[in-house]
């Protein structure tokens, strides 16, 4: 430690003694200028001032480091002179003569004052260490704040704003630096909404925030959650966005790219199934034909009375009725197509929300099959539950969606043995999870696991005149009402679909 000893006169050298006991290193003089300057422009310490010189120094030398330790000397009568220096800041007071040597106590009470200002030298020294120890890493986070690519707002636990780095300003239209300025403040609305909902049921949020301004839209992706000191009090909440209009857009295009991409296919395959649909039905016509014919010729033999009327006109009937059988099936099929591919091209499109029972629905969907697709050639067994579970959904596409998997059931099990074409339809209210099911079980031949994993896959199909669409379209029908649908399947056993709709 430096110590400089600012005198009037020469005072007794035995204060020196006691600094150089300590290993400190002692600087003296007797000019006040050039004392200020020593605090001023080299490393002081310590200062030992001689009241003589004027207690204003005290004040002069703080001014220069405030921290500065010093210890007035003085008279021993001098008791306002003590309580002056003191209260001007000294470290303490010493009554020390010019003259006079220096006593046994007057020696131990300087070194304890010196021992006093070493300590508060390293507590000062800490503090500093310490203080831009903070500050570099109060400054290594800000640039990480700033420059961050996200939004990051803080909340203290009254809701309010505390902390808001540049890029939640720009997302959120805080500032006019562009970006999503334009927005006009108006996207800061929901996440500060989310914010305080996670602050009163203390729980984490995540929403995509979508805004349009100026036929342009904006997704912004937030997320919330608690902030907690050490103790587990809960501080504040943190929300941290991102703009993702970008990733959005290109999303947008990807989807559009690839069902561009896949028009090729689709139109291939609907020219094949067309084309084979039509075959058939041509074929049935030209049957037909020969089979008008045959009437006539049958009608004359039996006006001619060369045969018997009766067991000819019974054969051209039962001709006739496989000829209609057979046009109906291709026409249904063509039918099935179209639908396909229909809704395949409206994929997206919201119908109509209606509250329906889901045991209606499911009625009203298996009349609108008949017997001409083979529900009369399976054993269904419904299972509906009694408390007869209400659903919001688009009543038509819950519909086709439900036509879709019982047609496929049906169509499996004619795969197997008669004794084992066992359709069963159950319905389920979950009120504890706010959902309804419908499961289609089948007992037919079952899907593979790596069949299985593609079943969802447009354009994906083990039929030979399917289109692959058919449970493709299915699930996003589901999907679109806010449900979901899971497939469970078992070769050799059958195939369980389950849809689960929300509650209404």
């Amino acid at each position: 430690m430096n110590v400089l000893l600012l005198e009037k006169e020469s005072l007794d050298d035995a204060i020196a003694a006691c600094v150089a006991e300590r290993g400190y290193i002692l600087s003296r003089t007797h000019e006040p200028q050039e004392a200020l300057e020593w605090v001023r422009t080299r490393r002081v310490d310590a200062m030992l001032l001689d009241t003589a010189c004027g207690e204003s120094l005290i004040a002069k030398a703080h001014s220069l480091v405030p921290e500065l330790p010093v210890i007035a000397l003085g008279p021993e009568d001098a008791a306002l002179a003590a309580a002056r220096s003191v209260g001007r800041g000294a470290l303490g007071y010493l009554p020390i003569a010019q003259g006079k040597p220096l006593t046994p106590e007057l020696r131990q009470g300087l070194l304890n004052m010196l021992a006093r200002a070493a300590a508060r030298l390293r507590v000062e020294a800490d503090r500093q260490a310490w203080h831009e120890e903070n500050q570099r890493t109060r400054k290594f986070f800000e640039d990480v704040l700033t420059d961050v690519g996200q939004g990051i707002v803080v909340v203290d636990k009254e809701g309010r704003m505390r902390f808001c780095n540049p890029k939640a300003s720009q997302i959120l239209g805080l500032s006019d630096d562009g970006g999503s300025a334009r927005l006009g403040g108006r996207a800061a609305v929901p996440l500060l909404q989310m914010l305080v909902e996670t602050l009163v049921d203390e729980q984490p949020r995540h929403r995509m925030i979508a805004l349009e301004q100026e036929e342009e839209q904006v997704f912004l992706d937030a997320t919330t959650s608690l902030l907690r000191a050490a103790d587990g009090q809960t501080t504040g909440a943190i929300g941290i966005v991102s703009d993702r209009s970008t990733e959005k857009l290109l999303e947008q295009q990807l989807v559009h790219s690839e069902r561009l991409a896949t028009l090729g296919s689709l139109l291939a395959s609907i020219a094949h199934e067309i084309t084979n649909t039509l075959t058939s039905i041509t074929a049935c016509a030209e049957m037909g034909l020969e089979v008008a014919e045959a009437a006539e010729a049958a009608a004359q033999e039996a006006t001619a009375g060369e045969s018997n009327p009766i067991e000819a006109l019974n054969t051209l009937s039962r001709e006739i009725r496989e000829i209609f059988d057979m046009t109906l099936k291709a026409g249904l099929s063509a039918q099935t197509i179209a639908d396909n591919m229909l809704q395949y091209s409206r994929q997206g499109m919201p119908g109509a929300m209606e509250r329906r029972p889901l045991n209606a629905l499911v009625s009203e969907s298996l009349t609108t099959l008949g017997k001409h697709l083979g529900l009369d050639k399976v054993d269904l067994r419904k299972h509906f539950d009694p408390r007869e579970p209400a659903v919001r959904v688009a009543p038509s596409k819950v519909q086709q969606a439900v036509v879709n998997l019982v047609v496929n059931a049906i169509q499996a099990m004619q795969q197997v043995e008669p004794e084992r074409r066992v359709l069963e339809l159950t319905t389920r209210a979950n009120p504890e999870q706010g959902t309804a099911s419908l499961e289609v079980a089948d007992h037919g031949p079952g899907i593979g696991p790596r069949r299985l994993e593609k079943i969802w896959k447009s354009f994906f199909t083990t039929k030979r005149h399917g289109t692959g669409l058919g449970l493709y379209i299915t699930r996003k029908v589901i999907e679109d009402q806010g449900g979901s649908i899971s497939v469970e399947s078992e070769v050799g056993r059958g195939t369980r679909f389950t849809i689960t709709l929300p509650l209404d």
